[in-house]
C-alpha cells in the first residue's frame, strides 16, 4: 500500500481535520482553529500514512507504545501495526468494573514505553498521565504526538525532562 508524501498528507489533513471558528481547547485556551483528530483517525489511508511517517520518529529501544484514551488509542494501534512494537492503553482514570485497571494490555515493568498522543497543546494532560504511570513503576521514555500545537508543550516537557517528538507542528498547518 502506498503512503502519502508528508506534504500531501498535510494537505489531506487540512481538508479533513482542520476546522476554523471559535473553539475552547482542553487546556481552556481559546483558539480560532481546531485540529479534529477524529476526522482523520477513522480514515485508513490517512492513518496508514500518519503511522508510516511517525514511525520514523520513534527512538530505538522502545518496547511498548502506550496510547492515552481516547485519541491516542487509535494512533498507538496504527503505530503498533506499522512498527510491530506492541501497544498498551491508558485510561485517564481506572475503570470501576472488571479488572478496575487504568493500564490495559500486556506489559512488563521493565519495558521502555513511549506515550502516544494525538494533539498536544500545553502538554499538561500528558504530563499528568506520565507522572501517574511513573508512580505505578513504569519506565516512560518520552511522548510522541501527531500534532504539537506549540502553545507551551515543548517547554513543559523539557521542564519535566520528558523527551518529545511530533510529526507536525502548527506551522505545518499555516499557524
Amino acid at each position: 500500500m502506498q503512503h502519502y508524501a508528508r506534504n500531501e498528507l498535510i494537505e489531506k489533513m487540512k481538508e479533513i481535520a482542520l476546522l476554523h471558528g471559535d473553539f475552547t481547547l482542553r487546556s481552556g485556551k481559546q483558539s480560532k482553529w481546531y485540529f479534529d483528530k477524529y476526522r482523520f483517525e477513522g480514515i485508513p489511508d490517512i492513518m496508514r500514512s500518519v503511522a508510516h511517517h511517525m514511525s520514523r520518529l520513534i527512538p530505538a529501544g522502545i518496547d511498548r507504545l502506550a496510547g492515552i484514551e481516547l485519541g491516542g488509542i487509535p494512533m498507538a494501534s496504527a503505530l503498533s501495526l506499522e512498527t510491530d512494537i506492541p501497544c498498551m492503553f491508558i485510561r485517564k482514570k481506572a475503570k470501576d468494573h472488571g479488572t478496575a485497571a487504568q493500564i490495559e494490555g500486556v506489559y512488563d515493568q521493565s519495558d521502555s514505553i513511549l506515550v502516544v498522543e494525538d494533539v498536544v497543546t500545553t502538554g499538561g494532560q500528558a504530563i499528568i498521565m506520565i507522572k501517574q504511570l511513573r508512580e505505578a513503576g513504569l519506565r516512560i521514555n518520552g511522548v510522541i504526538a501527531v500534532l504539537n500545537r506549540g502553545e507551551g508543550s515543548t517547554e513543559a516537557f523539557e521542564a519535566e525532562n520528558i523527551p518529545f517528538w511530533s510529526l507536525f507542528s502548527r506551522e505545518d498547518f499555516g499557524f
